[in-house]
């Protein structure tokens, strides 16, 4: 965590005259394991996520199986409870790639924003801003997260955006912005959310 750290400000200062660096984490949000200690307030954002149900790391292609015995319905609707709880600890700036549920392609029989509503409420309640992933393109779901349905319930609930490319490979960097910035567009978005010392700014698009 400190070498992550020191390799950013090193950077940051580095390229001060070329490019802006921000520093942040993104944080697994784990209910009964979560160290308030480790989220740093000097950091510029905190970007809260979910990757498990219970044990289950349900993203990882290694235990995709696993999905041929869950209820689809009951799995999606634990997930979006997490996103809720996540959400009302307030400890976080952003909530990451929000659907990410979807990422193998098990849907759900019921409709998708019934299920996310009030972690949707949650997230507004909480004032915090919602990421435009571009990672799910890459991903068997070829879209971004959130789906468009779901973007445009943030919209109508005057949830703010901000842009992320989930990227684990520098390539990747800036991959399908064009695709999110048209689908953000769409639903009636200009600006998007920047932070700097945790403290949020907005910018158009």
């Amino acid at each position: 965590m400190q070498t992550y750290e020191n390799d950013v400000l090193k950077m940051k200062k580095k390229y001060k005259d070329k490019i802006e660096i921000l520093l942040g984490y993104e944080v697994d949000y784990l209910k009964g394991h979560m160290d308030e200690r480790v989220l740093h307030p000097h950091v510029d954002y905190l970007i809260g996520s979910v990757h498990f149900i219970d044990d289950w790391g349900f993203d990882n292609p290694e235990f995709i199986g696993r999905y041929e015995h869950e209820d689809i319905d009951v799995i999606w609707q634990k997930y979006f409870d997490a996103i809720e709880e996540m959400a009302n600890s307030k400890l976080f700036d952003i909530v990451g790639h929000v659907d990410l549920i979807k990422v193998f392609k098990f849907m759900p029989k019921k409709d998708i924003n019934e299920i996310a509503k009030n972690a949707l409420l949650a997230i507004k309640k909480a004032d915090m801003v919602l990421e435009v992933n571009m990672a799910g393109y890459r991903k068997p779901i070829a879209e971004a997260y959130p789906s468009l349905s779901l973007l445009q319930e943030a919209y109508n609930l005057d949830i703010p955006i901000t842009f992320g490319s989930d990227a684990h490979k520098p390539e990747q960097v800036g991959l399908f912005s064009n695709e999110i910035q048209t689908m953000a567009k769409s639903v009636g978005y200009t600006q998007c959310a920047i932070f700097r010392n945790r403290k949020r700014e907005f910018v158009s698009f």
